[in-house]
């Protein structure tokens, strides 16, 4: 991680991309989820640097630590273009405008609901329903669940555990009767884990997803910044990038699938 800091800032003082290109100072920000980055900062910094070659300008990473604290200073100014969790996309587009423009092909954030291996729905009232945040698209999600069960929301105790693996523990431990698992969770899970859980039931929305946005500052740039992505798995560099983020290639993004997430928080 030291090594690639240098990297992204050292085009700024040249005025020079490590291409020859001329590059403006690196005063505009780019932004991404902490959780792709608690998975492999490296390869975030990597595509900045192809960002920033490609499109010939400088362009300042500064990774945060958890979603709150990065979507906060994306609200606060500065950014120009984002990798943001569905709900913060949603966030961005109605509160600054940001648009989508790609996003991983094949990769959707849905919410499986969970009981104890040997549970079901309780029939006691109020059910206690364990969820990471409210703050993120798996409770929004996971609402819709509970609709689909017919059980009410007024019927449920809602417990926020801070992180969708501290929400499945809560099921294991007895300490909730219900809980929303984000499926990427689920499905990296020791087998060990998820023996002692459930799936009761799972959403296929398929419209809610991580994705790149760019501001409306950048709008002459969208476009490209669109292709540059779209056509990152038919470049070795790209590809290499891709593989080392564990995805295939960037497809582009539909903006009316962010409005149906503003539809839902």
């Amino acid at each position: 991680m030291r090594g690639m800091l240098p990297a992204t800032r050292r085009a700024s003082p040249r005025g020079r991309s490590d291409t020859g290109d001329k590059v403006s100072a690196a005063t505009d920000q780019l932004s991404v989820c902490p959780h792709d980055t608690a998975k492999n900062l490296v390869g975030w910094f990597f595509i900045n640097t192809y960002l920033q070659r490609r499109l010939g300008c400088g362009i300042h990473f500064d990774p945060k630590e958890n979603f709150i604290k990065e979507r906060d200073a994306v609200l606060s100014g500065g950014y120009r273009i984002v990798y943001a969790n569905p709900y913060s996309a949603a966030i961005f587009k109605r509160n600054l405008g940001f648009v989508p423009v790609a996003r991983p092909a094949d990769v959707y954030d849905e919410t499986v609901l969970v009981c104890a291996a040997n549970a079901d729905v309780p029939a006691h009232r109020p059910i206690r329903v364990s969820s990471a945040t409210d703050k993120l698209i798996v409770h929004a999600l996971g609402l819709t669940l509970l609709e689909r069960m017919q059980i009410a929301q007024a019927d449920c105790e809602f417990q926020f555990a801070g992180t969708h693996m501290a929400a499945a523990q809560a099921v294991l431990q007895g300490k909730a009767d219900l809980g929303f698992i984000y499926n990427e969770t689920w499905n990296g899970m020791a087998d060990s884990t998820r023996k002692g859980l459930r799936a009761l039931c799972e959403t296929e929305s398929r419209r809610a997803y991580h994705c790149f946005c760019v501001a409306p500052e950048w709008g002459d740039k969208l476009d490209r910044i669109r292709d540059i992505l779209c056509g990152m798995h038919e470049n070795d560099a790209g590809v290499r990038i891709l593989q080392d983020l564990h995805f295939t290639r960037f497809v582009p993004a539909d903006e009316q699938d962010i409005d149906a997430i503003l539809a839902l928080i």
